[in-house]
């Protein structure tokens, strides 16, 4: 139900407007009680200055039909979905290959610890206050995380470093781990707008980046037949591509219009890269695969500036060009 007050002014500056005496009553309060104000965005949220939000408790049944790919996708959703405390019951027992599945969760999942372990059930406690770890520093180390594994994954080209190339693997976990954080802190807004959609599309962007760049390393890793010339060419095209994400990224926190739009437009200098590597001499299945993969990763760099403009266009009413 949605209700209007009219502002009133009080002593020539203080503006006020009166409280629903029904809220007023239901939250236990009466004259000379305290409120807390808070600003979300162009809204203000009253409480009482009391006010405990009521814990979210969630529970995952394990039940004959269980599946590891499910019960690693259930968590996932329960996570971005939020909860203070998360419960996995059995009615048999938990096995191994459950509580392995439901531990690395924990090392993915922000602020979720194990809380309690028995035969039968597993609980999972949320204790990260979001507050202390606001969306956009999530953001700065996704970029952060992401950039390293681009520069190490050209390097990777010139010696092909095993331990190098599964270390950068691995880093996907933190990326992930970092757009799960996003995704359960910006899903409380209804009917998001500004902000929070930016950059939660950032957020899968960059997740999508270190997707592309982990498939680089695995078809490295297996040792595909790659020739001397598609690996000196491959290597290029990754540092082109490595170089737009790092010009891109930072000017989404440092807007140039001009300098924006010509990155925008490098989608066709990525696709005729990727076409010159197709045409040489001798391309293996391998070089062209990872030929796709770079060029997915400069497409989506050229994506995160037009995402620069939307911004920039949505917090600016009047723009000269």
């Amino acid at each position: 139900m949605v209700e209007t007050r009219k502002i009133q002014v009080t002593g020539g500056s203080t503006f006020i407007i009166s409280i629903p005496g029904q809220w007023v009553r239901e939250n236990g309060m009466d004259k000379g009680s305290s409120v807390a104000i808070t600003q979300e965005n162009s809204s203000l949220v009253v409480k009482p200055e009391q006010y405990k939000e009521k814990e979210i408790e969630r529970t995952i049944e394990l039940g004959e039909k269980y599946s590891e790919g499910l019960l690693q996708r259930i968590l996932i959703s329960s996570y971005i979905s939020g909860f203070d405390s998360l419960k996995i019951n059995s009615r048999t027992y938990i096995n191994a290959a459950q509580r392995d599945i439901i531990k690395k969760f924990t090392r993915v999942a922000m602020g979720v610890e194990l809380l309690e372990e028995t035969a039968l059930s597993i609980t999972l406690q949320n204790v990260l206050d979001s507050r202390s770890f606001p969306t956009i520093n999530a953001l700065k180390r996704m970029i952060v995380n992401v950039q390293a594994m681009i520069t190490d994954t050209t390097k990777a080209f010139e010696n092909g470093d095993s331990a190098l190339l599964e270390n950068i693997i691995s880093r996907d976990d933190d990326v992930d781990r970092y757009h799960f954080y996003m995704m359960k802190e910006t899903l409380p807004y209804k009917g998001m707008k500004g902000p929070e959609v930016f950059n939660m599309v950032f957020s899968r962007i960059l997740e999508r980046i270190a997707d592309h760049t982990v498939n680089i390393c695995q078809v490295l890793m297996n040792g595909g037949n790659i020739g001397k010339e598609q690996k000196d060419a491959l290597k290029s095209f990754m540092e082109f591509c490595g170089d737009l994400f790092i010009k891109t990224t930072t000017m989404f926190f440092n807007v140039n219009l001009y300098e924006i739009n010509e990155l925008v437009s490098r989608k066709e200098q990525v696709m005729k890269k990727k076409s010159e590597i197709g045409m040489l001499k001798g391309n293996s299945v391998s070089s062209s695969s990872i030929a796709e993969e770079i060029s997915r990763i400069g497409m989506y760099s050229t994506d995160i500036a037009e995402l620069t403009l939307d911004i920039y266009t949505f917090r600016n009413i009047s723009i000269r060009i």
